[in-house]
């Protein structure tokens, strides 16, 4: 706020008027309580109700209160410099994400790249309710403004950042000329929603107020759109770039060759859109700083383990007892994600049940065989348990925990690997021969285990990868966790009735009509419930944690 001048009465009168104004117009645009009298307005505290942050990046705040329930995580680049702060908005088609769903890979690159960021939760009320989503993230970028000092960010050099649905809110935001914000980068987003059959039948009028395409924003643009995208043509996210051009803005469009509609689906050799984010950036906010921070005393990242160079991150809970261990593998159909990428959603709740988890990055298809990547797995296993004295972890008490792509492979090593105490699947693939029809270049049959032709041979090695197949009654136990509104529910029912034949220990956790994709269960209380059966059940089977 500015100084009053309390030596001239006119500047006092200036002053009240411009207050007034300000008021007048956080009032209008939703962002006070109407409740209270406007005056008596404070400024939320800065309250971080978990310090060990979002799990996600070391060094983050986790859990910031900004208006009721709704919360945000941020990180602060290290040092006396301010670069400029990402304002992260994930994605979910408007029903569903969270702040740590959908946004793990976004929030790796900023921090890496030397920017600050703040991801946000918002309420999830579907196209209809956009507007209450819209004026969840005007407070939240309030409150980051009117707390700028406490955070030691610049209140006047903030991007928005959005995925998906995300950008869609974001493309939105930015034709409000918000105060401090100076630019937006949109990822996969929604510009004509006329284009969306379910939307314009609904409603016209909002098919038509809710798109970007029929107000562009005149500020500085970034929009990356994948070019094989089937939700959104990438000529539409071209149009709106022009549009926003037209309108007086600027545009950068970079389309990413082959690329489908989620960035979290693309593959690593469409990943260098995150280094052209970077350098928009640099161009648009002013540059970033020196990186820090890579690990907290319970946070680990980046370790390197195996022969193939490759990394995992690691959760280690003080104390003095050895605990047990998960080691948690994400899916992204054998050849997309990362290390935080898709499972993000269990990693605070492995956390606060007291247990150590180390989350790894494993070789993808087509580059790599599916071999290549239960290699990976075996050699995440032993890593683990020869280093147990260095995180302080128990080597007879570790478990493995995968989800799609990932759950048919930790269920894999559970047929193989009598040594682990227990294994989680969710959403698993468990029968390879019900799902290879044939050998087109985009089928597993290729892609997986590079045969080009379904005969008896290939029909063998489907059998050999598939956990219904090479269940034994001598595993460990397990945990299944599905949706039932999903096509693999039915693959899972599958495998349960063989394990029950085989008489394995296990249990199944069905979310009734939830999806596929943990991601896309955050945000719906209905379907919560799952966290804390994984977390008790691993604590049951594991034994006690002191």
């Amino acid at each position: 706020m500015r100084k009053r001048d309390d030596a001239a009465s006119v500047f006092r009168r200036k002053a009240t008027l411009k207050r007034r104004v300000r008021r007048l117009a956080l009032a209008t645009a939703g962002l006070l309580m109407i409740t209270a009298p406007v005056a008596a307005q404070p400024c939320l505290p800065l309250q971080v109700r978990n310090p060990a942050g979002n799990y996600i990046v070391a060094g983050a705040k986790g859990d910031i209160p900004y208006s009721g329930n709704l919360a945000l995580d941020s990180y602060v680049q290290p040092g006396s410099t301010r670069p400029p702060s990402v304002i992260v908005i994930h994605g979910g088609g408007w029903t569903s994400g969270s702040r740590v769903a959908h946004v793990g890979q976004v929030l790796e690159f900023l921090t890496g790249a030397g920017y600050n960021w703040f991801s946000l939760d918002y309420r999830l009320g579907g196209i209809e309710r956009y507007e209450d989503s819209l004026g969840d993230i005007r407070g939240a970028i309030a409150f980051i403004r009117c707390r700028a000092a406490d955070f030691g960010i610049d209140p006047n050099q903030l991007i928005l950042l959005g995925e998906d649905s995300g950008a869609h809110l974001a493309a939105l935001l930015a034709r409000e000329r918000l105060p401090g914000v100076v630019g937006a980068a949109l990822i996969g987003g929604y510009y004509d929603l006329n284009s969306i059959p379910s939307v314009r039948d609904s409603s016209r009028d909002l098919s038509s107020r809710a798109s970007p395409l029929a107000n562009p924003a005149a500020i500085s643009m970034l929009v990356v759109h994948g070019g094989d995208d089937n939700e959104v043509p990438p000529e539409q996210a071209q149009r709106y770039c022009n549009a926003v051009g037209q309108a007086g803005g600027r545009c950068r469009f970079l389309e990413i060759a082959g690329a489908s509609h989620r960035s979290e689906n693309w593959w690593p050799t469409q990943w260098h859109y995150k280094q052209a984010i970077a350098d928009w950036l640099a161009g648009v906010a002013g540059p970033p700083t020196p990186p820090g921070r890579r690990a907290t005393e319970t946070i680990r990242k980046d370790i390197q383990y195996g022969s193939s160079g490759l990394a995992l991150d690691g959760y280690v809970p003080r104390g003095l007892a050895p605990v047990p261990a998960v080691i948690v593998v994400h899916g992204g159909g054998w050849e997309a994600g990362d290390k935080v990428t898709y499972i993000t959603p269990m990693f605070e709740p492995l956390a606060r049940a007291g247990l150590a988890w180390f989350s790894i990055d494993y070789r993808l298809t087509p580059q790599f065989t599916h071999a290549d990547q239960i290699q990976d797995l075996r050699e995440a296993i032993r890593f683990v348990r020869a280093e147990h004295a260095r995180f302080n972890i128990d080597p007879a008490r570790i478990f493995l925990l995968g989800e799609s792509a990932s759950g048919q492979m930790v269920s894999l090593l559970a047929a193989e690997d009598r040594s682990l105490r227990g294994v989680v699947s969710f959403y698993g693939v468990y029968d390879f021969t019900t799902m290879v029809t044939d050998a087109s270049p985009r089928s597993l049959l290729v892609r997986l285990f590079r045969r080009t032709e379904l005969n008896d041979e290939a029909r063998d090695e489907l059998r050999r990868y598939s956990p219904l197949h090479r269940a034994h009654k001598d595993m460990p136990p397990l945990l299944l966790v599905n949706g039932t509104g999903e096509r693999l529910w039915a693959q899972a029912q599958a495998f349960d009735r063989r394990l029950t034949e085989l008489g394995v220990t296990h249990d199944v956790v069905a979310l009734e009509g939830a999806p596929h994709g943990m991601e896309n269960w955050e945000g719906h209380p209905e379907w919560t419930f799952y966290k804390k059966r994984v977390v008790d059940w691993i604590r049951t089977v594991a034994g006690t944690i002191q």
